[in-house]
């Protein structure tokens, strides 16, 4: 087959051009400050620079001095389960090598001051970020549990602004995958608040412009199934991402002012109910429900969830055999690694 005389001028044309282009690039000046690119590429090894800098966020939990129904005693550390799962949630996020941060995410546990020193200074160790709060109270607040008497404090997580986003998990949690991801699920976007004057009260606070809280709705048994109902109504505060916001802390401290806006029988937790009710001014969002699962069960881990609700330390008959015996399994885990850390070095 014969080929064109002038197709073939055209390729020798196109090649001698884009070599010499190469050359000129590779020889000029620009070369070593690369300002021959676009701004936005230049250095950093062409990340965008709204990469380079991206959102602070953080991992969180709390931890308060009274945690034992109806015990005044002071018992040891070792035997504190929240002191305990603390810690063992800590390990998790900070140090496993299987579900822990690939992001460097920091861990913050809010301490009430009257946290013994002792633990504090254990958490600090384990590579937790203790920030002491002061507690919050209102005398129409009567938990339903004693041990409950100073959870309103985690309220104070939303003042807590120099972050832009905070997953707040309880220290009652066993963590089986990484949870990295939770702070890129859809729900976690910021949402502008409602202007719907029928949810606007005169005894309450302003409302903030934008917010965000995405979270899970309770279970309220072990019987429900997998995946869960998505239409579920009533939020669980044992796992939430949030935006931190002064204008959103203020705006819960006039609910605590106004007795009876709801029920303090589960205080912090009624109260987020109320603020983000669904049919309010700033309804919660659902995160995807494989984030965490409360009254949680093997079908749940079978199912593929990343983290599971309950007390695995305590004797409770009905928490499942087969996350207990895993709880526990990480927690032996949790004492290997610090005792390993501990004899390296000395």
């Amino acid at each position: 087959m014969n080929t064109n005389p002038r197709t073939i001028a055209l390729c020798i044309a196109l090649f001698l051009t884009s070599a010499f282009i190469t050359y000129t690039v590779r020889t000029s000046h620009h070369t070593s400050s690369a300002s021959w690119l676009p701004s936005l590429y230049t250095k950093n090894h062409d990340v965008p620079q709204h990469i380079i800098n991206p959102p602070k966020v953080a991992y969180a939990t709390f931890l308060a001095a009274n945690t034992h129904e109806n015990s005044k005693e002071d018992i040891p550390d070792e035997e504190d389960g929240y002191f305990v799962g603390t810690r063992v949630l800590a390990y998790q996020l900070l140090h496993s090598k299987t579900v822990g941060t690939n992001l460097s995410i920091p861990f913050l546990v809010l301490c009430t001051r009257d946290v013994k020193k002792s633990k504090r200074d254990q958490l600090k160790k384990d590579g937790a970020t203790v920030i002491l709060v002061e507690k919050l109270n209102a005398d129409w607040v009567h938990p339903g549990s004693d041990r409950w008497r100073d959870v309103l404090a985690k309220l104070r997580l939303w003042q807590l602004t120099e972050y832009t986003k905070i997953l707040f998990i309880d220290a009652d949690m066993l963590v089986t995958k990484p949870l990295d991801g939770v702070f890129y699920d859809e729900a976690t976007l910021t949402q502008a608040t409602g202007t719907n004057p029928e949810k606007i009260h005169d005894d309450e606070g302003a409302l903030p412009r934008t917010y965000m809280l995405a979270t899970h709705g309770d279970l309220w048994g072990y019987d429900h199934p997998y995946p869960p109902d998505p239409s579920l109504d009533y939020l669980n505060c044992g796992f939430f991402v949030f935006t931190p916001s002064k204008v959103l802390f203020e705006y819960y401290m006039s609910l605590l002012k106004a007795p009876g806006k709801f029920d303090p029988g589960f205080p912090e937790q009624n109260l987020l109910n109320y603020a983000h009710r669904r049919d309010g001014n700033m309804a919660w969002k659902p995160l995807w429900y494989g984030w965490n699962v409360n009254w949680p069960t093997e079908k749940d881990w079978r199912g593929g969830a990343h983290s599971f609700h309950a007390k695995y330390w305590d004797g409770d008959p009905s928490h499942d055999p087969l996350l207990k015996a895993i709880w526990k399994e990480q927690r032996a885990e949790m004492e290997g690694y610090y005792r390993g850390r501990e004899e390296r070095g000395r």
